[in-house]
């Protein structure tokens, strides 16, 4: 038992981490096709990645030592279809017309084998066919390729790390775990009785991404970021490369260069599905709304620092220096603290108010679009 158990554990253990590097692109498709990620449809994708990773871990662990893979003399492969099933019948004395050789046949390691293997793509064909509405020839075709991807990672001895298999290339295992995920292609309407169809999960989606959230922001602002970086840290800038101010500017320049030429756009908040519009007509904001927007984010939150610095290497004003830079930090002081107690309420905060813009999402437009799209086309 510990062989099927074990794998499960590892899947757990590791899931995380793969979790980790999956979420941001996750998150960017998402955004970007319906502006919002709804705990369901999350919740069905991760769990559809531990299951993908739970089954590899049970093809390919235990791990054997390298020493005694490299002494195993055995066959590599098995290519007579339906030989297990021959095995069964030959080593277990199972008589169909013989009710008490049943329970004796379903306890025999031969039986359960196959019964793992075809349990084991069996939850793949109920997640093609919920949640992405695959065919069931689709079905088919990609159940068997998942069979055979775990077929030759045995066969070439998990990618080359091991000198042979330590593990048989099965033909029956492609038959059987094929014919599992056509299994769970057939049982899968007992599962939408309770669960939402993928119609609703999409049309979920679209209604909340009618709102733009702080995380949809986020992800705008850090491949935002992610480009100022890789063009401020290239070579044309390297020489600038510790220093920050340099950065900051690039950031304001990218910020309005963009948003002005793309008519509220970054290449971030174009992706998530988001622009800057005037807060009162939702229309594109003007050119000195966008100026005013990002230069006034830019001394709240870049350019104060620098002339707080100066200051406080700045001893010839004196007693001034230091009344000046008290002003300073109460001043900040009150408009982070408004800026968050806004932010917490849902409210403008300074730099929006003052440039009377805001976000819009534009997810639901692309949707009305598209099914414009289609109606024309039909």
């Amino acid at each position: 038992m510990s062989a099927y158990t074990f794998p499960i554990k590892m899947g757990i253990i590791i899931f995380p981490i793969i979790a980790l590097l999956f979420t941001i692109p996750y998150m960017i498709k998402q955004y970007h096709k319906f502006g919002a990620i709804p705990f369901l449809r999350t919740f069905i994708v991760y769990s559809f990645i531990l299951y993908l990773l739970t089954a590899w871990f049970m093809v390919i662990l235990p791990l054997p030592k390298i020493e005694t893979v490299s002494k195993m003399t055995g066959p590599w492969m098995q290519l007579v279809p339906f030989n297990g099933l021959v095995e069964i019948i030959r080593y277990t004395n199972f008589n169909l017309f013989d009710i008490s050789t049943y329970i004796p046949t379903l306890k025999s390691p031969l039986v359960y084998t196959v019964l793992f293997n075809f349990f084991l793509t069996l939850p793949f064909g109920v997640y093609l066919r919920y949640y992405f509405n695959r065919k069931w020839w689709e079905v088919i075709i990609l159940s068997f390729l998942l069979s055979f991807f775990f077929e030759v990672t045995q066969l070439s001895g998990l990618f080359g790390i091991y000198p042979r298999p330590y593990r048989l290339f099965d033909v029956d295992d492609l038959i059987v775990n094929t014919m599992g995920g056509v299994l769970g292609f057939l049982i899968t309407p007992l599962f939408e009785k309770f669960l939402p169809s993928r119609e609703s999960l999409d049309e979920k989606s679209y209604e909340k991404g009618k709102y733009v959230s702080f995380p949809r922001k986020s992800v705008a602002t850090l491949i935002d970021f992610v480009i100022v970086s890789i063009v401020t840290f290239s070579g044309i800038f390297n020489k600038y490369y510790l220093d920050l101010s340099i950065f900051s500017l690039m950031i304001l320049i990218y910020y309005m260069i963009f948003t002005i030429i793309f008519r509220g756009r970054t290449i971030g908040k174009f992706i998530v599905g988001i622009k800057i519009v005037d807060g009162k007509t939702l229309k594109t904001a003007k050119v000195n709304q966008i100026l005013i927007r990002y230069i006034l984010i830019y001394f709240l939150f870049f350019e104060v620092y620098y002339v707080t610095f100066f200051l406080n290497n700045y001893n010839e004003l004196g007693i001034l220096s230091n009344i000046i830079l008290l002003i300073v930090y109460i001043s900040l002081i009150i408009i982070y603290c408004n800026s968050l107690v806004n932010f917490i309420k849902k409210k403008p905060i300074i730099y929006e108010e003052a440039s009377s813009t805001k976000h819009i999402s534009t997810i639901r437009d692309k949707k009305v679009n598209n099914e414009d799209n289609k109606n024309n086309i039909k």
